[in-house]
């Protein structure tokens, strides 16, 4: 079949098998694949220095703790205050205007002695007033008495009359009966201005004073005039001080009267304290689902002051404690992992989890005990071993805030 347009040229589709083969198509191609790769291997290595994290696991921190051998004995710990166990809190028995007043925060005071005065004036007058009236009626009842002889002894001469003798008689009764009264009133007085006194209850040491001279102090239960309210004074026996604290309902069973304890103030936690379980109050507080304990202080001193922080820690009945044993350094079973063949923890800082090679003791329990590797109160993760996170080195962490 011949073709319709025979003047076409054709010229351009010939293969010229002369030519030199285009290489160049092929190089662009090849040159991205092999970047790519390139940029992969440089985050899989980094990623598994650490030197990038592109999914920082989130994780919980303990410390590694120092155990002396009486935490070692522990069966139960609990948080609390000292307390004292005989206080006063001095308020006067009538309202009225401090005017004088021998109370400093610090100052020791014996029990009976005068700390504090209270404006009289007006009493002192009242009593003015009322032992001139009773003068008055002793002078007035002695001439009814003298009256009544005399009527007396005119009925008995028969020259009085018996009316006359009944009324001087009478009279002396009401003089009487008013000096009775006139009495009353003067010790009245009397006790008022003995209440603008105030003496110390009990000895021991001056520990608030919220009043001043020429303040306005009421009593308790009064409403508190002034600034300073219905007590203006705290005395405390520091020789009564102890400690308080409140007992899970759970762990009650753990304790019993006279139990040995220790017990630490917040401000001096080197200096531990010897004591013992002293009473467990007979009640519980159904909001708390605790119940209060009270802990005597053995050898206190003067370091153990009034509403100081501290903690107590209950040692088991048939526990020995060694005193002179040295603290152990132990760390949570839990907080143990494996890097590179050897066994430590992951201590935590700037946000970093970096791993501490640690030569292990013996376990005691959850614990196990450090040899050598860390010294106590490092920031650690916990529970790195159950976590089924795959620890390196070095590498990046969020901390779980609680």
């Amino acid at each position: 079949m011949e073709p319709t347009n025979k003047t076409a040229d054709l010229s351009s589709l010939r293969i010229r098998r002369d030519a030199a083969p285009e290489r160049g198509r092929w190089i662009l191609p090849v040159a991205a694949t092999a970047i790519v790769v390139a940029i992969g291997a440089a985050l899989l290595w980094a990623r598994s220095t650490g030197a990038l994290a592109l999914s920082a696991p989130e994780v919980g921190t303990t410390r590694i703790a120092v155990v002396s051998p009486v935490q070692a004995s522990t069966v139960l710990t609990a948080s609390g205050y000292i307390v004292a166990r005989s206080k006063a809190e001095i308020s006067p028995k009538t309202v009225g205007r401090v005017a004088w007043m021998r109370l400093e925060e610090g100052q020791r005071v014996r029990k009976g002695e005068l700390v504090a005065r209270l404006e009289s004036q007006e009493l002192e007058a009242q009593r003015g007033q009322y032992v001139a009236a009773r003068q008055q009626v002793l002078a007035d009842l002695e001439n009814a008495r003298i009256e009544l002889k005399r009527a007396q002894a005119l009925l008995k001469d028969e020259v009085g009359s018996r009316q006359a003798f009944d009324a001087a008689e009478a009279k002396v009764r009401g003089l009487e009966a008013q000096q009775r009264s006139v009495e009353a009133q003067v010790r009245y007085v009397d006790e008022l201005i003995k209440n603008a006194e105030i003496y110390s209850p009990i000895d021991g040491v001056v520990t608030v004073k919220k009043a001043f001279v020429g303040e306005t102090v009421a009593p308790q239960g009064y409403g508190g005039a002034g600034s300073a309210g219905a007590t203006f004074a705290v005395i405390v026996d520091l020789g009564s001080l102890e400690m308080e604290a409140d007992i899970n309902e759970q762990n009650l069973g753990k304790l019993s009267i006279g139990q040995a304890a220790e017990v630490t103030l917040d401000a001096y936690p080197d200096h531990p304290y010897k004591a013992r379980l002293r009473q467990i109050v007979p009640t519980a507080d159904r909001q708390k689902g605790s119940v209060k304990v009270k802990i005597e202080l053995l050898d206190k001193d003067a370091k153990v002051l009034p509403e100081m922080s501290c903690r107590v820690v209950f040692l088991a009945p048939e526990a020995k404690v060694d005193t002179a044993a040295k603290p152990k350094v132990m760390v949570p079973a839990a907080s143990i992992v494996e890097v590179g063949g050897r066994r430590g923890v992951l201590k935590v800082a700037d946000g970093r989890a970096v791993f501490v090679p640690l030569t292990l003791g013996a376990a005691s329990g959850s614990q196990v005990e450090v040899v050598s590797g860390a010294a106590g109160g490092e920031e650690i993760v916990a529970d790195a071993a159950a976590s089924g996170t795959t620890w390196r080195a070095e590498q990046k962490v969020r901390v779980r805030k609680e």
